[in-house]
């Protein structure tokens, strides 16, 4: 019900705004020929959107027709079907006689719109209609779709990327997706077509992330690093915290968090004890910003301390709160709780595996006891029975990364925070004690390779210490720019803002070349492959023609490089031409095929990239 009022709304909304907008001349003026229906993007987005508005008015204008544009409201960031099926109603009744949908993210509704209204004449750009249940495509004699060739824009960026001067290129590739594999042949294509023609040697390593054929080892390790006291400059002093985690040595002025270990059965947590444990320095010198919560922080002064949480018996009765281990084989943690509210965290997840729910053992209605069961960090609310938890995973949809937390020479222990995380998860991490004579210095990581993961902690000379998760996929890429590779082809795939990432952890010399609109205005790619979705546009309203499909290419405009150095253009131009003409045809990759079969250069040695373990 909540959905039918939103839509309801949005469109009762839309209509007021469109009455507004005639002023006094009457509904029946409010005709509008061509509507543009966006992906729920706005129409100065930079990217598509704006493209495809472009396109739109300036038809609309050459031809005297009116014309306007419906953004959808996003639900949770997402589009949701039913919302543009009612931008398509109101488009109807509206009088339009055009609608013009741009991107994939429209394929279903722009499929259900043109069955729906037969009589109206549906442009669909960079996608193909197809039902809810099926990706294949389903033409329509009033729907018109666009797509754009991969295969030239490809050759653009490569012949571009030479005639620039760079002779070691990369290529970052999804190799399950059709259009970036269309992508890397051409740039192939296209790099050796110029170093043929200029007579330079060139290389290119080349990688689709999800190939099969590219043994890469995404995970990493990090350490916790210590050092002998007797080698430390500084003045060190042990601390040593009962019944709660904090202890070690640590130097002064360091501020270190103590958290209290969960009560025993019927006790509270009651407050901290301290204890100087250096003569002639008083207890009161040992510094605690709270004594009364179980989460406090120390900052070590001149002293030796030991540090203990004291309990006291409960008021009332306390029940037992089990968390079960990621695999449900046994208790990740138990605690005995007041009545009360207190905040969880599942377990990080097992290789390969997310975080899906919450389910609670011999309990029917798991919402009523949580605030979120979908969520790992959620509120637990207390009653009178006890309690267990069962996080429940699922097969992540989403890359997943494998972190490994280990204890360097001088601690004692395990360190905590090993797990499989996905991009953006906050991981938190804790070095074990150290042993007698060392102090913990600093936590540092490495991949298999020997290079560093990217990661940036919140303190790495904090034992206690937390960071983002990053994408692992661009380590690929830092791996080609660390072995000589000066610029890199983003190739049209799901990853492929990585390769933009990257060449923040470089120097400017390291280049990346875009392969969607949205890259085009970053100052940091080199260039970028666009498609023109207004020219494209205008092809379509001037010569409709529903159920075939324009190809935007060399031919008619429809795809071009951002930036080509002017002293290239006259070389540019025509690559360009003949591309259009037909007088270069760059080879398709068959489905079986993997890219080295459409290279045969003189000069471009290509090294489809396998990392061995």
């Amino acid at each position: 019900m909540k959905k039918f009022i939103s839509i309801f709304l949005c469109v009762t909304l839309l209509a007021a705004s469109a009455l507004a907008f005639s002023g006094c001349t009457g509904a029946k003026e409010l005709n509008y020929s061509v509507v543009l229906i966006t992906d729920g993007g706005t129409v100065n987005d930079g990217a598509y959107n704006e493209s495809a508005w472009k396109g739109v008015s300036e038809y609309a204008e050459e031809a005297g027709l009116t014309y306007r544009y419906y953004q959808p409201v996003l639900e949770d960031d997402k589009l949701n079907n039913d919302t543009v099926l009612s931008y398509i109603d109101l488009a109807v009744q509206s009088g339009a006689q055009y609608i013009v949908m741009p991107t994939s993210a429209l394929e279903v509704a722009a499929y259900e719109g043109a069955q729906k209204h037969n009589d109206v004449k549906f442009i669909l750009v960079d996608g193909m209609p197809h039902t809810a249940e099926s990706d294949e495509a389903v033409r329509a004699d009033n729907l018109m779709c666009v797509t754009f060739d991969e295969l030239q824009s490809g050759f653009l960026a490569g012949y571009n990327a030479v005639v620039a001067g760079n002779t070691k290129l990369g290529y970052f590739g999804e190799y399950y997706s059709d259009a970036s594999r269309k992508y890397g042949a051409g740039f192939v294509q296209g790099a050796a077509y110029a170093a043929d023609q200029l007579g330079i040697p060139a290389t290119m390593k080349y990688a689709d992330y999800d190939s099969p054929v590219l043994d890469y080892n995404y995970s990493f390790t990090i350490t916790a690093n210590y050092a002998k006291i007797e080698d430390i400059d500084e003045k060190v002093f042990k601390i040593n915290v009962v019944n709660g985690i904090g202890s070690g040595t640590y130097t002064e002025g360091s501020n270190v968090t103590l958290i209290a270990d969960p009560a025993p059965e019927d006790k509270v947590f009651d407050h901290w004890e301290v204890k100087s444990d250096t003569d002639g320095v008083k207890d009161s010198k040992v510094n605690l910003s709270t004594k009364s919560k179980t989460t406090t922080n120390l900052l070590v002064e001149k002293c030796d301390a030991t540090i203990t949480a004291v309990y006291k018996d409960a008021e009332n009765a306390t029940f037992p709160l089990t968390i079960m281990n990621n695999t449900n084989t046994e208790p990740y943690s138990t605690q005995y709780l007041a009545v009360g509210d207190y905040e969880i965290t599942a377990p990080a997840a097992e290789s390969g595996m997310v975080f899906d729910h919450w389910e609670i053992k011999d309990y029917d209605s798991p919402e009523l006891v949580l605030d979120d069961v979908n969520s790992k960090n959620t509120w637990v609310h207390t009653g009178k029975d006890l309690l267990t938890l069962i996080p429940v995973y699922a097969k992540s949809t989403v890359p997943t990364f494998d972190v490994t937390v280990i204890t360097g020479e001088g601690g004692n222990g395990e360190s905590t925070g090993s797990g499989s995380y996905v991009t953006g998860d906050n991981v938190s991490v804790s070095a074990a004690v150290p042993q007698d004579g060392y102090i913990f210095t600093h936590w540092s990581n490495a991949d298999t390779y020997g290079y560093g993961a990217g990661i940036s902690m919140a303190n790495e000379y904090y034992p206690n210490t937390s960071f983002s998760m990053v994408n692992r996929y661009q380590s690929v890429v830092e791996t080609m720019y660390d072995e000589g590779v000066s610029i890199i082809y983003a190739g049209g795939n799901n990853e492929c803002n990585v390769v933009s990432d990257a060449t923040w952890n470089y120097s400017y010399l390291k280049e990346a070349i875009g392969s969607e609109n949205w890259q085009a205005d970053w100052t940091h790619y080199y260039s970028t492959t666009t498609k023109d979705y207004g020219a494209a546009i205008k092809l379509c309203l001037a010569e409709f023609a529903g159920g075939t499909t324009l190809v935007g290419d060399c031919a008619n405009n429809c795809i071009a490089m951002t930036y080509v150095a002017e002293e290239n253009t006259d070389s540019y131009d025509a690559v360009y031409e003949a591309l259009g003409k037909g007088e270069l045809n760059p080879a398709v990759l068959a489905d079986d095929e993997d890219v080295t079969a459409v290279l045969n250069s003189n000069c471009l040695t290509l090294d489809y990239w396998v990392v061995e373990e």
